[in-house]
């Protein structure tokens, strides 16, 4: 990263210097032509006044046809001369403008100069070029010959200024050098301060990449890096408490799964050591199908979760009357109610229909009343309810076992929550509630849990028509 940084600042600060140079070597050249320009329009102006003290005292002699012979001559040539000279050698030519804005002149600058049909307004400058390249001040101005007014043109033109890059040599060579110098050292500082600001989130990611997942990021001192830092860290707190639930999901059910094979594998080998009477064989195989029952809900239930987290899970919609889907289901409960002591109710309305998959709907009522019966004792009750709503069908299964501690309550749909609560009965996997979760989402439902510990709970599952 150190050197990727370093060749990227290197190179954005290396564009950049070039880039200036150009902008200044394009300023220059700016410049010299505003320069040329301006020693231009001086040396007009001072043609001017020359042209209009002369013909100040030549009136009323000179007339429109004799201007330019008059202005070309020995007379004022070395005035001219002298012009030319302090304005770098330009040329300089004489025209004057008829009524019908007819250009006159033998001067070769007009000749190169578009002037077909404009007009001219005293001591108005325009700066112009010439079809060969040139820099033109083109400078009017009236005079009167033999008592009519005039417009003169004064034009001075020299060649345009060429900044070349050439031409800088060894200063240009001592420049470019300074600027991939500077940019190099600039580089390197800035990549190596960046990289070491990043050091501490690097660090920080090694160590959780290593199973550390207690690593957090320090202040770095930067506000930008500080949001970063703390995003990781919010990261990290996440994955560790994600990891303490993962070993809690393994160690529940590792011990789901020891419980029935240590009872299978004792009364295995009180099996293999013979000698048992036919009530024993006979209590031993209703012992042995109880644990294989267990542990083929307790894969059952794996599997569920499994597939639920799969893009192959599908539903099978068709139209289903919810109440009397729930009540059947919760009637097979009503002998093992029976058993453990609990009073089973359910109240469910009429027609309550709606687009389901029948096989899931009786999933989730299995694990909400199989959940509820885990954890209420003798005596207590289960209830069940099924209502139509206008946006859709809720269905409530409600408690009074032994409740569910506040600090617990948000985790109690995590999968890995298993082994947390505490069952009055030792049935089940402890898988259930996960597993409704997982169904209700996926039919684009809603659950939620209340609970009171020591009072009760009460599980409300809402699916949307």
């Amino acid at each position: 990263m150190r050197r990727r940084l370093f060749w990227t600042i290197a190179g954005v600060a290396a564009a950049t210097g070039l880039l200036v140079l150009l902008a200044a070597v394009f300023a220059s050249q700016r410049a010299a032509v505003d320069a040329t320009y301006r020693e231009l329009q001086v040396s007009a102006d001072e043609a001017v006044a020359i042209i209009d003290e002369y013909i100040e005292a030549s009136r009323p002699v000179v007339a429109q046809a004799e201007l330019l012979g008059l202005l070309g001559g020995d007379e004022l040539a070395p005035l001219f001369g002298r012009i030319r000279r302090t304005a770098g050698g330009s040329e300089i030519g004489f025209a004057w403008v008829d009524q019908q804005g007819t250009v006159h002149t033998n001067a070769d600058i007009f000749h190169r100069l578009q002037l077909v049909g404009e007009t001219f307004t005293e001591r108005e400058v325009r700066r112009t070029s010439s079809t060969t390249g040139e820099l033109v001040v083109v400078t009017p101005t009236t005079v009167t010959a033999r008592g009519t007014d005039v417009t003169l043109l004064v034009a001075l033109a020299r060649e345009a200024p060429i900044v070349r890059l050439q031409d800088q040599g060894r200063g240009l060579i001592l420049l470019v050098a300074g600027i991939v110098l500077l940019s190099a050292f600039g580089a390197r500082l800035l990549s190596n301060q960046l990289a070491n600001r990043l050091e501490p989130l690097a660090e920080a990611s090694r160590q959780v990449a290593s199973g550390d997942m207690k690593a957090r990021v320090p202040e770095i001192g930067d506000p930008d890096l500080d949001a970063v830092g703390a995003a990781f860290n919010d990261m990290a707190s996440e994955l560790e408490a994600t990891a303490e639930r993962e070993r809690d999901f393994i160690l529940g059910v590792g011990h789901d799964l020891r419980t029935p094979l240590t009872t299978i594998g004792g009364y295995a080998e009180a099996l293999e050591a013979g000698g048992l009477g036919e009530e024993d064989l006979t209590r031993i195989g209703n012992i042995l199908g109880v644990q294989s029952r267990q542990l083929g809900r307790l894969i059952d239930d794996l599997s569920t979760l499994a597939r639920l987290e799969g893009a192959e899970f599908g539903l099978r919609k068709e139209s289903v009357d919810v109440a009397a889907h729930v009540a059947e289901v919760v009637e097979g409960f009503r002998r093992r109610a029976d058993e453990l002591g609990v009073v089973l109710n359910v109240e469910a309305g009429d027609d309550v229909v709606m687009e389901t998959d029948p096989d899931r709907l009786g999933q989730i009522a299995q694990n909400l009343v199989e959940n509820a019966l885990r954890h209420t004792p003798e005596t207590g009750s289960v209830n069940v309810s099924v209502g139509d709503r206008e946006n859709g069908v809720t269905i409530v299964v409600s408690d009074t076992g032994t409740g569910i501690a506040p600090a617990d309550l948000p985790h109690v749909f995590d999968r890995h929550y298993v082994g947390r609560q505490r069952s009055v009965h030792k049935e089940g996997t402890g898988l259930g509630l996960s597993i409704v979760k997982g169904l209700v989402d996926r039919m684009g439902g809603t659950v939620s849990a209340e609970s009171q510990p020591g009072r009760g709970t009460i599980i409300t599952v809402h699916l949307a028509r």
